[in-house]
């Protein structure tokens, strides 16, 4: 498919979305509410801190997608995962937890190895969240989320070579407020968020405490156990506290815990050839023959079933908090951040798939880190027209991370018949210095350079045990992956300096064009998972990204445009691959990732919005030999030097449209749709792994006048698309007919009320 394709029926869900908003938006123009610019209305300015300082999101040269509280709750977006609907390049599957993949602009991946670092980094209020698993955080009481693309070598330094995403959450208010909400939907699900705000101590201290509960009925059933499955549970709180000793001190302590679990793994499996047979590990792996008794599964009726012996099931609890001091000093601030973040995640699922248990993998994560920040940040404006032309940003940043992962592997097929369990411990430290200012040459013309150098050690220790499974004859080796006890271990320190570099240029009507160079750079680790030992090492990712872009604030701020074109070259990319087993390891390539994005809102009448995302990404492997799992053979290895990364879309494209009509007295009604299209994706085989989709959802709402209640409708998938994502390794035989996919959500419909005061 040519790269800036997409199918008919996407164009067409696109626009359907924004038409019938626009038709009821004409006809209020019809009726004397024609917009004129005396009417004073305009889109609203959003200000992040992407950069370490509050800024306009339309002044800023880098490539930056925001999304208000109010936006994250009107799209229903739910977690981290939710985000990548709605932002032009980033991509996340978290089907399973522990295994999540997060992608900015193709390139982010990492394996299942506890050194093997992430390429996206997820930042909750300012501190670091080092393990995907509990990156996939819980939306709830958020004031706004930042996604970064594009290495942020300089400001943020490790594990951003693709780009960050910043979570910010709502701040204690300084008069009594809060609000309650309770929400019910298809399958049972219900959720109930709330949050209330306001002073301890009048003009010194305020607080603010927020939670969230969300349950939902089984999508799936188990036709061998009779169970349902990949059902939610999730309870979250969070509690913030501000005090202002004087008027230039501001101290704030953050608090949060989480924990959602899910009963029940399931996947379904997709044949193109009616009867085909799912194989890996269910059969022989030296012969191919399925084992005595077994019958490998085939793609069900109702895709939403399975037959797996073992229902399965996953969660992952996280906690930590954040102390942020702020010092307003002459001409710059002194911002302190100490955060801590810890997570407990677990899982099982059925391997092998088939009604008889064959295989499975279990797995217990336990992980916690520590870090501080310090920086001086100058704070004098320097803008166009302002007296000052220099502005600068210092720091240094500390983190530390410990923990372990143990992984329990049951084979059952032969000639193997054991359980291999594997535990992993890290111990990682890391130091970094970094440095960024801006000087505006001309009036209009501004250069920014900024460097940071990054020095980060790591520990692995890992442990083999092999035993045979209980009241089964012994037969043949233990495992394929260890037949005796071991241990081993490896350390080793990487150094990096990252820099930075920005040309941009303010134009007339509040728009700017940039160009800028960066540097990102990911450490190294050692691939922990069978065989081993010994531990072998993966070299450092490094990655030198070009980019052109332009901003608008247009129109007497009624509409506001942002492109950009990047190309991102890769040395030794860092990957997840499966070895001969099954086992996810990790592996390295050069590869390179071009493209363009861009984003735009624009405010067509009185109360109508309209959002339009769009990217078109074309990541490549320079070079790269690729294994596929279940064989050591060269006529299963693959030379995918010169061909597209796997796990990754081409494209994307969002639209979303709001229309509010006032009811006078009776307060507005709010009518929102959202749309997007989804390229498909393949494996590092190139075969297919999640299908194309398009699929809308749509919302009513009615808000009193006050404000103080709204009361909402919605529906989710609204032309019930049956869509779905990988969900694990490649069939070993007739990869291009079948393979395994968790299938999206149904139509769901939903209605909720929120009180506020």
């Amino acid at each position: 498919m040519n790269m800036i394709s997409m199918p008919r029926h996407a164009a067409i869900l696109l626009a359907s979305a924004a038409l019938p908003l626009y038709g009821q938006a004409a006809a209020a123009q019809t009726r004397g509410d024609a917009v004129t610019a005396a009417d004073g209305e305009v889109l609203d300015t959003i200000v992040v801190t992407a950069m370490r300082r509050a800024e306009n999101l339309e002044k800023i040269p880098v490539s930056i997608t925001a999304l208000t509280g109010g936006t994250i709750e009107k799209l229903n977006i739910e977690t981290t995962e939710g985000l990548s609907q709605y932002t032009p390049s980033l991509h996340i599957y978290a089907e399973a937890v522990g295994s999540e993949k997060y992608t900015i602009r193709g390139i982010g991946r990492t394996s299942e190895d506890l050194s093997a670092d992430p390429g996206v980094a997820i930042f909750l209020n300012e501190v670091y969240i080092p393990r995907q698993a509990a990156a996939n955080l819980a939306f709830f009481d958020t004031e706004r989320v930042e996604v970064l693309r594009g290495p942020q070598g300089s400001l943020y330094g490790k594990n951003a070579t693709a780009g960050a995403i910043n979570i910010i959450t709502r701040q204690p208010t300084e008069q009594l407020s809060g609000y309650g909400e309770v929400a019910y939907g298809s399958f049972d699900r219900i959720t109930t968020k709330g949050a209330i705000s306001g002073p301890i101590v009048d003009g010194k201290a305020y607080a603010r405490l927020a939670f969230l509960t969300d349950d939902r009925d089984g999508m799936y059933r188990n036709l061998t156990t009779g169970e349902s499955a990949n059902d939610i549970n999730t309870r979250a709180v969070r509690g913030t506290l501000k005090i202002t000793p004087t008027d230039r001190l501001t101290l704030s302590l953050i608090g949060d815990w989480a924990k959602s679990k899910q009963d029940g793994v399931l996947k379904s499996i997709i044949s193109d050839v009616p009867g085909l047979r799912y194989v890996f590990f269910t059969n022989n792996p030296v012969t191919g023959a399925p084992r005595p008794g077994v019958t490998p599964p085939t793609q069900e009726e109702k895709l939403r079933t399975a037959r797996s012996a073992i229902n399965g099931r996953q969660g992952v609890e996280t906690y930590g908090g954040a102390f942020n001091v702020t010092y307003e000093a002459s001409g710059f601030d002194v911002v302190a951040i100490t955060g801590v973040r810890a997570e407990k995640s677990y899982g099982l699922e059925d391997n092998g798939r088939a009604q008889e248990v064959t295989s499975y993998t279990e797995t217990a994560q336990d992980t916690w880190s520590a870090s501080q920040e310090l920086r001086l940040v100058s704070s004098e404006p320097n803008e166009p027209g302002s007296a000052n032309r220099f502005s600068w940003t210092l720091g240094v940043y500390a983190f530390h991370e410990e923990g372990s992962r143990t992984t329990d592997i049951y084979r059952n097929v032969a000639p193997f018949s054991g359980i291999a369990t594997f535990t992993q411990r890290i111990n990682t430290d890391a130091l970094a210095a970094f440095a960024e200012a801006k000087y505006r040459v001309l009036d209009n013309v501004s250069l920014t350079a900024g460097i940071r150098y990054t020095t980060e050690e790591k520990a692995l220790d890992v442990t083999g045990i092999a035993r045979r499974i209980t009241g089964i004859p012994a037969g043949g080796p233990v495992s394929p992956f260890v037949n005796a006890d071991y241990t081993a271990s490896a350390s080793k320190r990487w150094n990096r300096l990252t820099p930075r570099a920005v040309l941009d240029v303010s134009l007339a009507e509040g728009a700017m064009m940039y160009a800028s160079v960066s540097k990102g750079f990911k450490s190294g680790g050692f691939q922990g998972q069978p065989p081993a030992p010994p531990l072998r090492e993966f070299s450092p990712e490094d990655v030198m990204n070009y980019e052109l872009g332009f901003k608008g604030d247009l129109l007497d701020r009624r509409l506001q445009f942002s492109a950009a074109v990047f190309y991102s070259d890769y040395k030794n990319l860092q990957l997840q691959t499966f070895d001969v087993n099954g086992a996810p390891t990790t592996a390295s390539a050069s590869a390179r990732s071009k493209g363009i994005e861009f984003e735009i809102t624009a405010l067509l009448a009185k109360g109508f919005t309209v959002n339009a995302g769009a990217s078109f990404i074309d990541p490549e492997y320079k070079d790269y030999i690729a294994q596929q799992p279940g064989f050591s053979d060269p006529a299963h290895t693959f030379d995918r030097s010169g061909e597209r990364i796997g796990g990754v879309p081409r494209y994307n494209l969002s639209l979303r449209a709001d229309y509010r009509y006032s009811l006078g007295d009776a307060g507005d009604l709010v009518f929102s749709a959202s749309a997007v299209a989804v390229d498909k994706v393949v494996t590092e085989f190139n075969t297919l792994w999640a299908n194309e989709y398009a699929k809308g959802d749509v919302r009513l709402s009615w808000e009193s006048l006050d404000g103080g209640w709204i009361v909402s409708g919605w529906v989710k998938n609204v032309t019930n698309e049956m869509y779905y994502r990988g969900g694990g390794p490649v069939a070993k035989y007739d990869t291009d007919k079948i393979r395994l996919g968790l299938i999206s959500d149904p139509r769901t419909f939903g209605v909720s009320v929120r009180r506020s005061f």
